[in-house]
C-alpha cells in the first residue's frame, strides 16, 4: 500500500514508512547569460509542482549581482504550500521555507554552470540541499529559448518525526510517525526568457520568463536493522513562471 506526502512517496509496508527528504531549489528561471559587472537582478517567480497525489503551490525571489564579467552571485527565498489529498498528513504545518545561495559562471555566450547550497525547514524538520545544472540557451535580443539539466542531494538535519494517518479498510485509521531521509536526484526543464526591451553591450534588459521542469528523487527503503531494502523513486512537475528587472550599476561622476 502507497500513500503520499509533502515531496515524497511514503511506503506503508507492515509497521514501516518513509519519506524522502525535499530539494532547496523549485523553480529555477533563468538563461546562459550572467549579469554585467555590478548589475543587480531581482526575479519574483509562482508556479507549482504535483507529484502522485500531492500539489507544490508556491513562490521564489531571486537577487542576484554581477560580480565580474561573466559571473554573477544570487540569493533566493523559496516557499511551497503542501497539499495532499485526504488526511495523510496530520500536521498542522504544510509550510516549507527555504534559502540559497549561488552562482553562475557563463562559459561561452550560450552555456553556463551553476551552483549552489540552499537550507530549509518544514513539518520533517531542517535540511541542507547543494545542487549543480548546465544551463544551455539561445542567447538573442527577442526570445531567450533554454534547456537545462543537473543534480541534488538533500540531507536531513534536524529531523523531526511526520505524522501521517493512513486509512485502512472498515473504516480503521493507523498514525505513523516517521522522519525524513537522505535523498539525491535529478532536475531537467525547459524554458523562455522574452526581454521587454533590447538588450545592449552593457546592459541586461527586463524580462518575463516562463518554465517547465521534471524532478526525480532517489531514496533509499530500509528494513528496521538498517539493511537496504531497495531504492524507492518519485518523479515531480513543475510549472512557474517569473519576472526580473535588471538595475544598472551607479556611473561614477
Amino acid at each position: 500500500m502507497r500513500i503520499t506526502l509533502v515531496l515524497g512517496l511514503m511506503l506503508v509496508s507492515g509497521c514501516i514508512a518513509y519519506v524522502h527528504s525535499p530539494p532547496g531549489r523549485s523553480f529555477p528561471l533563468e538563461t546562459s547569460k550572467a549579469l554585467y559587472k555590478r548589475e543587480t537582478g531581482i526575479q519574483l517567480e509562482a508556479g507549482g509542482g504535483v507529484g502522485a497525489d500531492v500539489g507544490l503551490p508556491g513562490f521564489n525571489l531571486r537577487v542576484r549581482h554581477g560580480i565580474v564579467d561573466k559571473l554573477d552571485g544570487s540569493f533566493e527565498l523559496g516557499y511551497l504550500r503542501i497539499k495532499t489529498d485526504g488526511p495523510n498528513l496530520a500536521n498542522s504545518d504544510r509550510n516549507l521555507v527555504t534559502g540559497r545561495l549561488g552562482v553562475k559562471y557563463e562559459i561561452i555566450k550560450h552555456i553556463a554552470v551553476t551552483a549552489g547550497v540552499a537550507g530549509g525547514a518544514w513539518a520533517g524538520g531542517t535540511f541542507v540541499s547543494p545542487d549543480v545544472s548546465l544551463i544551455l540557451a539561445w542567447e538573442n535580443p527577442y526570445v531567450v529559448p533554454f534547456v537545462d539539466g543537473g543534480g541534488y542531494t538533500s540531507h536531513p538535519l534536524g529531523e523531526k518525526p511526520v505524522r501521517i494517518v493512513e486509512d485502512f479498510f472498515r473504516g480503521n485509521s493507523e498514525v505513523f510517525r516517521v522522519a525524513p531521509v537522505f535523498t539525491y536526484g535529478w532536475t531537467a526543464g525547459f524554458g523562455l526568457r522574452i526581454p521587454l526591451v533590447r538588450n545592449t553591450e552593457n546592459a541586461t534588459a527586463p524580462a518575463i520568463v516562463l518554465g517547465t521542469r521534471f524532478r526525480g528523487a532517489i531514496y533509499e527503503i530500509q528494513e528496521e536493522f538498517g539493511r537496504l531494502l531497495r531504492l524507492d523513486r518519485q518523479l515531480y512537475w513543475y510549472g512557474s513562471f517569473g519576472f526580473e528587472y535588471v538595475f544598472a550599476p551607479r556611473r561614477s561622476r
